[in-house]
């Protein structure tokens, strides 16, 4: 009599369970260009900022998302912040992903549409597989008003979707490295 009602509450027991899946992605500064990466004001579960120093090395950050399990879906709406700090406008043409864990991701960015340096319209900037950013489809950053200050800000929102099955056997760590396109807004 008791086997049954066992059998019935170890099923209902594991229909519920969760296992970690963690990650961590690299985020590449661009070279060549004074654009800064900041902080967002969202925290990992470990209570520190998502964007923090990777390395010794210049320019590569760390952006640590957390661990979560299947069937979680997570946003983060103020992930991290990328700023203009040239002296001409500049423009997001292109964002890509290397590594694993990129399907699991939606990124969306703030874009400057009325030109007061800061986004207020948000575009998809990857959508799990690809991103539609391109030379006319684009993320737009004011220039620096004058030397010293901040040109246009784009906050980035980041969301984590897992399904409840196939995304492997936990713990498993996704980790790889996001990449940013930037050219000049000449007129």
């Amino acid at each position: 009599m008791m086997l049954p009602i066992l059998a019935a509450y170890v099923f209902q027991a594991t229909q519920y369970a969760r296992a970690p899946v963690a990650y961590n992605f690299f985020v590449v500064y661009a070279k060549n260009a004074d654009i800064a990466l900041r902080p967002g004001s969202d925290l990992s579960p470990n209570g520190q900022t998502l964007l923090q120093n990777a390395t010794t090395q210049e320019g590569l950050y760390n952006l640590t998302l957390g661990k979560w399990g299947p069937g979680y879906r997570v946003n983060y709406t103020d992930a991290f912040n990328i700023t203009n700090r040239e002296a001409f406008p500049i423009k997001l043409i292109g964002f890509n992903f290397s590594g694993t864990g990129g399907n699991y991701l939606n990124i969306y960015a703030l874009n400057d549409t009325d030109l007061n340096g800061y986004g207020e319209t948000e575009i998809l900037v990857w959508d799990g597989a690809d991103s539609p950013l391109n030379s006319t489809n684009y993320i737009w950053f004011n220039a620096t008003a004058a030397y010293g200050t901040d040109g246009g800000t784009s906050r980035l929102k980041v969301m984590i979707n897992l399904p409840e099955t196939g995304v492997g056997t936990p713990p498993i760590t996704y980790e790889g490295t996001i990449y940013f396109w930037f050219t000049s807004a000449t007129f």
